[in-house]
């Protein structure tokens, strides 16, 4: 390759990870582990493919076209080829620079847009959020679909998404622990699960105070940053990143605990004066329960969907079901397949909604035959997007986050009522 190839191209005005590239040795070993090549069988849906489309991209031999940007749309970022490259290759640092690339030359969308500038205003999101509960309330929601107004707006897919909307809660800014005190940990809130998921957020705060952690709540933090890196914008993800450093600077916490496991992939790997983010169920894990504490048991099935971002972003997928076997008669399994996308990494379910309802499918036809008694997924991505499938099919199968199962299972001075209570994502 061509020296000057090797170097930055200012006209892209991007800087390509080459020699990361370079590491790909083109073995196919990622090919049965990618979800897009499954379902396609074409080699510009795999990992192997895309890199060698963007090397050629980024080196000016190849043109940027939106044809070639659509094979690179179509990635879910679910990085289950990095768990098995036996090259060792970060396919992640290689697609965000891709996506970046192709930013720089054709632009973004106009959802994307919208998008940015929401999580941009994330004080937007408690009116916006009333406005859609009064809809969903008095029936406009329905109406709306029926007249197909949502179609002609592109807005259908957002739509069906959005569970069965609750007032967003106010938030402290410490919540103190009951009892004695262990640790003080800061919680980070996301942008979505605020907007459609305050109750899951709630519980992991009563859970966490519960065992004798203050929790700190720091008021200015911002968007993980995801759905910038996800649309190209890399200044924007640094701007949010420089945000949440600012926010949870003065926190005093040993900890920062996320609960979506799609911002805690995001956030591990940011630096914050060396205060870890941590995923909350890894945090649990390694920690004993109080003396005075115990989980109610539970005699039901729940099946267990491991996010993508919690399997091979954080690789702590194993840390959810140590805890669920804390609920004494609980059944756990498995869903089926978990190493494969289920479609609902971040806004994939927007931008490619063929692919993820595709992708969906078998996770749906799974849960019909073992009929659990409840769905977990520790992802609101995930959540909200087999929620749906839920929906569709008409399956009454509770989809809840496990910290929401924990909480509610958990006893100390209340009775547990276990899981009587209305399921969160029907």
């Amino acid at each position: 390759m061509p020296a000057t190839v090797q170097q930055p191209l200012p006209h892209l005005q991007i800087d390509f990870p080459f020699a990361e590239a370079d590491r790909c040795v083109l073995c196919g070993l990622c090919l049965p582990h990618c979800p897009t090549y499954r379902l396609t069988e074409d080699e510009n849906e795999s990992p192997r493919g895309r890199i060698s489309l963007l090397r050629a991209m980024a080196s000016a031999n190849l043109p940027v076209t939106r044809e070639a940007g659509a094979h690179l749309s179509r990635c879910l970022g679910c990085r289950a080829c990095e768990r098995v490259c036996p090259s060792g290759v970060h396919y992640g640092i290689i697609l965000d620079a891709g996506r970046s690339l192709l930013a720089s030359r054709l632009g973004t969308s106009r959802r994307e847009r919208l998008l940015l500038v929401l999580m941009r205003h994330l004080d937007w999101l408690r009116p916006l959020t009333a406005i859609a509960r009064v809809a969903q309330r008095f029936g406009v929601r329905k109406l709306l679909r029926s007249l197909g107004v949502m179609r002609w707006f592109g807005l259908q897919q957002a739509e069906a998404l959005l569970p069965e909307l609750k007032p967003m809660p106010p938030w402290q800014t410490l919540y103190p622990a009951e009892g004695r005190q262990r640790e003080r940990v800061a919680l980070f809130l996301g942008c979505v699960a605020r907007a459609v998921d305050g109750e899951t957020l709630q519980a992991a705060i009563r859970l966490l105070t519960r065992l004798g952690h203050d929790v700190v709540v720091p008021a200015p933090q911002g968007c993980c940053g995801a759905l910038y890196r996800e649309a190209g914008d890399q200044d924007g993800a640094a701007m949010m990143a420089a945000q949440n450093r600012s926010a949870f600077a003065e926190s005093g916490a040993q900890t920062i605990l996320t609960l979506a496991s799609g911002c805690g992939a995001v956030l591990a790997g940011q630096d914050f004066a060396g205060t870890p983010a941590v995923d909350i169920h890894a945090f649990l894990a390694e920690r004993d329960m109080p003396a005075d504490c115990s989980f109610e048991p539970l005699r039901q099935t729940v099946a267990v969907q491991d996010p993508c971002s919690l399997r091979n972003g954080l690789r702590t997928e194993q840390a959810v079901y140590r805890l669920l076997e804390r609920i004494p008669e609980l059944q756990i399994t498995a869903l089926p397949e978990n190493a494969i996308c289920c479609g609902g990494a971040g806004s994939y379910p927007l931008r490619e909604p063929d692919f993820a309802q595709r992708l969906r499918a078998p996770k749906l036809a799974a849960l019909a035959q073992l009929k659990p008694d409840v769905l977990v997924s520790a992802n609101i991505g995930c959540l909200l997007h087999l929620a749906a499938g839920i929906r569709e099919q008409q399956l009454t199968i509770p989809v809840l986050h496990p910290v929401m199962l924990l909480e509610r299972q958990l006893r100390r001075a209340e009775t547990g009522s276990g899981l009587s209570a209305a399921n969160r994502f029907r």
